[in-house]
C-alpha cells in the first residue's frame, strides 16, 4: 500500500566555482553601489562632485569585470552555474545602465 523511499544519494563532482563566487559578490556590490551613487546624486541635486562621476566610472570597470569573470566560469566544466548566472545578470544590467546613463550624459 505504501512505498517505502529508499534514500539515496547522488554524489557528483560539482563544486562551486570561484570566479562565479566572485562573479555574483562584484554584481551584489554594483547594486549597492549604484544605488548609494543614486541616492547621493538625488541628494546634491545632480550637481555632486567629480568624486561622483568618478565612483560611477569604477563601478562601470567593476560590473564589466563581473561580467567577463562569470562568462570565463561558465565555460569551467562540472561546476553549478547558479553563481556564474547570477553574477552575469547582475553585472550585465548593471552595465547597460551605466553605459546609457554616460551616453546620455555625453549628449545632454
Amino acid at each position: 500500500m505504501f512505498k517505502i523511499r529508499k534514500e539515496t544519494y547522488k554524489f557528483t563532482g560539482r563544486s562551486h566555482s570561484i570566479k562565479g563566487i566572485v562573479s555574483a559578490v562584484t554584481g551584489g556590490v554594483g547594486v549597492v553601489s549604484i544605488l548609494v551613487l543614486f541616492i547621493l546624486s538625488g541628494v546634491y541635486r545632480g550637481n555632486g562632485s567629480i568624486l561622483l562621476g568618478a565612483g560611477g566610472m569604477l563601478l562601470f570597470i567593476l560590473t564589466v569585470t563581473g561580467f567577463i569573470l562569470g562568462v570565463k566560469a561558465c565555460t569551467e566544466k562540472e561546476i553549478y552555474y547558479t553563481a556564474p548566472i547570477t553574477g552575469m545578470v547582475a553585472n550585465g544590467i548593471l552595465s547597460i545602465i551605466l553605459f546609457i546613463l554616460y551616453i546620455m550624459g555625453l549628449f545632454i
